[in-house]
């Protein structure tokens, strides 16, 4: 289940990145290659953080 929740994770910071890097790359006084990269990294620990903070579920069951 974790492997599932990581993937949604990232699938969510490659959406976020995209938006945030959108406009900022190819113009003269443009980002340099490593910006979208490096912005990946801090949104993708963002989301593992603030995921990590929310309360667990409760599971169901017999």
């Amino acid at each position: 289940m974790a492997r599932e929740f990581d993937w949604i994770l990232f699938e969510k910071a490659v959406e976020i990145t995209a938006s945030a890097v959108r406009g900022s790359l190819g113009g003269q006084p443009s980002q340099p290659p490593s910006y979208p990269g490096q912005v990946f990294k801090e949104v993708f620990a963002a989301l593992k953080e603030a995921a990590a903070e929310l309360p667990e579920r409760a599971r169901t069951g017999f």
